[in-house]
């Protein structure tokens, strides 16, 4: 089967979710929830960061925290922590941190420790304070979760999935077996797949490198997104250099419904990199607090490097 054809199949799967109120499946390990709300049996909850992710036919509703197996980090995180998390978790009956076996074509919920959302907020309550980092996120390891809190532990001997969701993976590991990657179901790596498709590049999936090369060895950064603007987020000095290394910076944007590339440009890394500069420099200088050092690159920016022939308007 020829890559087009896997992505028309991907496509179909989310079309099919889609129809049951499950939308947006690929993008920032949101198959992960799908996996543990069928386990659960559970309904996923479309919302946003302080929305709970998934209830019960009893009005309950749950948190969910995953890692997967084959990661480095084997914590659950909540990442910019604020008060509102707590006040979230206040309502949540239970918070599912889930170790996820990911060694399998569909991956396989090893294990889950099932604690209240109040005990949680309760622990985070006590710990937060203590956080330095900019962004205020927090880990939790299993050791924490034993030692500092009430929990049940559940041992999955048998996970329960739709054909639907095993179509996923399985067409997923069909494409990654295909180019030589990995982890497609994580950030925003299956977007920069249909984009690469249109440019003619092969992408990478390491983490702290640059996302996709072509055919004469030029490497690029990319930025996708569903609308402008597109931020770069974590920004740093060794970000920028890295930036600088690549031969262009390529942002995009897709139609992730109807599995469309809408838009390229195709910047120069030095070009981009000025911008972003000058929008942090501004930040830094307004005096206000910094949760996380994120800049971004609009519309407006992208006119003036065309306009310069700092970029090229490729589709």
């Amino acid at each position: 089967m020829v890559l087009k054809d896997m992505l028309n199949q991907l496509k179909y799967l989310s079309d099919c979710f889609a129809e049951n109120g499950i939308y947006d499946i690929y993008t920032n390990s949101k198959i992960y929830e799908v996996l543990m709300s069928e386990q659960f049996e559970h309904k996923l909850v479309n919302g946003h960061a302080y929305t709970p992710d998934a209830g019960d036919k009893l009005g309950n509703y749950y948190e969910y925290k995953h890692f997967k197996m084959s990661s480095s980090n084997h914590t659950w995180t909540f990442n910019d922590y604020s008060v509102q998390t707590i006040q979230k978790l206040q309502n949540i009956k239970s918070v599912f941190f889930s170790v996820i076996d990911d060694s399998f074509v569909t991956p396989q919920i090893a294990e889950v420790y099932c604690v209240t959302g109040k005990e949680v907020a309760r622990y985070l309550s006590i710990n937060t304070p203590y956080i330095v980092n900019a962004r205020r996120m927090i880990n939790i390891s299993a050791s924490q979760i034993v030692n500092q809190m009430s929990y049940e532990r559940i041992l999955i001997k048998n996970n329960e999935y739709s054909e639907l969701l095993t179509s996923v993976f399985e067409s997923i590991y069909e494409i990654e077996t295909e180019l030589n990657v990995t982890g497609l179901l994580t950030s925003n790596k299956l977007w920069e797949l249909l984009v690469a498709c249109e440019l003619g590049h092969n992408i990478n999936t390491e983490q702290k490198k640059y996302d996709a090369v072509d055919l004469k060895g030029n490497t690029f950064e990319y930025k996708v997104t569903i609308r402008s603007p597109w931020t770069f987020q974590d920004i740093s000095d060794n970000v920028l250099n890295s930036y600088l290394k690549d031969d262009g910076i390529v942002l995009a944007t897709v139609d992730k419904r109807n599995f469309v590339v809408k838009r390229i440009y195709m910047c120069s890394s030095r070009a981009v990199v000025k911008v972003l500069q000058d929008r942090m420099y501004k930040k830094l200088q307004s005096g206000k607090e910094i949760r996380r050092l994120n800049a971004f690159i609009g519309m407006r920016d992208v006119r003036d490097m065309l306009e310069r022939g700092d970029a090229k308007w490729l589709l």
